[in-house]
């Protein structure tokens, strides 16, 4: 053995000991003993190994650093794959360090001593959380640090597990509560909700066939976050909230919901008040959580003892069929029943709420119960429900318009019931007009973002691109400081590149810095993917024959993945084809700069980059290869009005 420093020579010593004699020349662990032995532990970690083929081919070197002492493994590139460290010099591992694509994914502690990790850190490709190990089973107690979509996640995956133990450490616990010192009867509520996660863990799960032991998290959908000041007395501090949201989840080929619920930011954590509620026909529960209800004063604190004890009944109806809103496997006629039993209480509510502010959330959340029965097809007299409240609130214009919009979904829904093609066709020509009268009327409503979305996607997708283009400017005028803005003008750049050099670059999912430059001189198809997009699947076995067909004459294909887990692509692509030609990727998904940088509305979409770099024209799996065969023989491809989302495609 060479000559190392004795700190070094030590913990050495203890990797020889462990090792049996797997010992390379310079009397290092061999990579390919490292890679046998040592691993995570804990599950769920995606980190880089190499084939045993290359074992030989990787090396391992000594490294220290100002009192830390410890060694690295490499893979036959020089791309880190481990490193085990000395941190406090008493000649024993604890930082166990694991890699992915040469960065590092997770980090094992070893607080006391004893060889094993007690504390797991996820990073850069792998995530933000930081969980605490106590007895070393390898399940996480407790969260030091978690995102919202990690505790999301966690909470699905532990629910698809049966494990108890995790559900458990992402669930608001008495500790939490105490932190953010809500009220004596908002914390009796939240602990109500979340008593014996393990009982209503078995609860849900034999009662639903969304979760199974094949289910397979997807994404983490969540709505916007609320702010609950500590002004409107729930707790001592300002608390920050997702009310309602939403997990997907695949089981085989369909995706399907999972109510999140509601969600607290509990310093650098996020907890869940309840546990996660799966939905069946992917029917979209809008329950509002504990924390967003408004508070109400029973009539007001000089109110007549009937009016306050006739409020009291009506508030124990609410809680009554909060406490049993349906989840799980419910037909569209019971989730309606809900939703319109839910509006009566909240109708009579109304009648004794004291102050104007209360009143308005109220009628709020009336508009949005009646709103979301009559969306399941088994309530179309809620649409006059809706039409008289838009009478009774037009003195207060920003109430109309919240109403309104309601309305107009209602009817949107009223009127796409009936089975016939001209029904539906004259259903969505009105839908287009109301939703442009709506903007028009209402440009600074929260809601008017939203319908010039769909104003926008709706047009593009018929091939009107300037009214897309227009209804796209609107957004990024009006509303360009939101995401629906910011994504606009990626749509505005998109649908005008045609005969513009292509401006693309990123990672690739081996870890290569690849930009659309690198393809100049080939015709080259760019396509946005995600394993979710059954159009895309259904586009691939035409996308392999053109490739196959022209790539030796010039044709190249250039993948944009935007799958947020990126867990499934490799057994995706085995499965499906698209491992011929390099991937771009992008680890925030549909979400990320990539597909907010071309305002991705489709998945797939396409275009074609001539030989020079410069867009040719959108572009679709059926059409491909004659256009392909065009821009190799040098010509240029027939102008077409579409979008550059050309084909069958899906929105997500």
């Amino acid at each position: 053995m060479r000559a190392y420093p004795r700190i070094l020579l030590t913990l050495l010593t203890a990797f020889v000991f462990l090792s049996g004699g797997a010992v390379n020349a310079q009397g290092l662990p061999t990579p390919e003993y490292i890679f046998k032995t040592f691993r995570p532990g804990v599950t769920g970690v995606d980190y880089d190994t190499p084939l045993a083929a290359d074992f030989a081919k990787c090396k391992v070197e000594v490294e220290r650093s100002e009192g830390q002492a410890g060694f690295v493994v490499y893979d036959p590139t020089g791309q880190v794959l481990r490193r085990f460290t000395d941190v406090n010099g008493d000649s024993k591992p604890d930082l166990f360090r694991y890699y992915k694509l040469g960065l590092e994914v997770y980090r094992g502690i070893d607080n006391n001593k004893d060889g094993r990790a007690d504390e797991h850190r996820w990073m850069n490709w792998g995530g933000m959380r930081w969980g605490v190990d106590r007895d070393q089973d390898g399940k996480i107690e407790e969260w030091k640090i978690l995102s919202a979509q990690e505790a999301a996640r966690i909470a699905v995956e532990s629910m698809i597990a049966g494990d108890a133990v995790g559900l458990s450490s992402v669930m608001l616990s008495a500790a939490d509560v105490k932190a953010i010192r809500t009220s004596a009867v908002v914390s009796k509520k939240l602990m109500e909700s979340v008593a014996n996660p393990a009982a209503q863990l078995r609860k849900t799960l034999s009662s639903s066939q969304t979760i199974n032991a094949k289910t397979q998290w997807v994404r983490f959908d969540p709505p916007d976050p609320g702010l609950i000041p500590k002004e409107a007395g729930k707790a001592e501090i300002d608390l920050v909230v997702y009310e309602n949201a939403m997990g997907i989840v695949r089981n085989g080929e369909a995706h399907e919901l999972v109510a999140i619920g509601e969600m607290i930011r509990i310093g650098n954590t996020w907890k869940l008040t309840q546990v996660p509620a799966p939905l069946s026909d992917n029917t979209q529960v809008q329950i509002g959580g504990i924390l967003m209800q408004p508070e109400l004063l029973a009539g007001g604190l000089n109110a007549p003892p009937e009016m306050a004890k006739e409020m009291e009944d009506l508030l124990t109806q609410l809680e009554k069929l909060d406490s049993n809103s349906p989840s799980g496997n419910v037909t569209p006629t019971v989730l309606a029943r809900y939703h319109q039993q839910r509006a009566d209480v909240i109708e009579k509510i109304i009648r004794f709420v004291p102050t104007a502010n209360e009143k308005v959330q109220w009628i709020q959340q009336f508009a949005d119960g009646v709103a979301a029965a009559v969306q399941t097809g088994h309530y179309d007299d809620g649409l006059k429900r809706l039409v008289a409240l838009q009478g009774q609130v037009k003195a207060d214009n920003d109430l109309l318009g919240y109403v309104s919009y309601r309305r107009l979904m209602a009817e949107y829904a009223v009127r796409l019931k009936p089975d016939d093609e001209d029904s539906r066709q004259k259903g969505q020509e009105w839908w287009l007009k109301q939703l442009e009268v709506y903007a028009t009327q209402w440009p600074g409503s929260p809601d008017a973002a939203d319908a010039i979305v769909q104003l926008a996607i709706s047009h593009e997708l018929m091939g009107r691109v300037d009214d897309a283009k227009r209804w796209y400017t609107v957004l990024t005028t009006k509303h360009g400081g939101t995401n629906a803005g910011k994504r606009a003008a990626g749509a505005l750049r998109r649908l005008d590149l045609a005969g513009k050099p292509l401006v693309l670059s990123g990672t690739s999912l081996t870890g290569q810095q690849v930009s659309a430059a690198q393809y100049r001189g080939k015709v080259t198809l760019v396509v946005f993917w995600a394993t979710w997009s059954q159009p895309y699947v259904e586009s691939l076995p035409k996308l392999l024959a053109v490739y196959q067909k022209y790539q030796r004459n010039g044709f190249e294909v250039l993948g944009v993945n935007l799958d947020a887990d990126p867990s499934g692509l490799q057994a995706f692509m085995t499965k499906n084809g698209g491992n011929k030609w390099q991937h771009l990727r992008d680890p925030n998904g549909t979400e990320g700069k990539l597909s907010s940088d071309f305002g991705i509305i489709t998945v797939p979409t396409m275009f074609l980059v001539d030989k020079t770099g410069r867009v040719a024209s959108g572009v679709s799996a059926d059409n491909l290869d004659a256009a392909v065969q065009l821009l190799l023989q040098g010509r240029s491809l027939p102008a077409t009005r579409g979008s550059a989302a050309g084909g069958a495609s899906e929105r997500k």
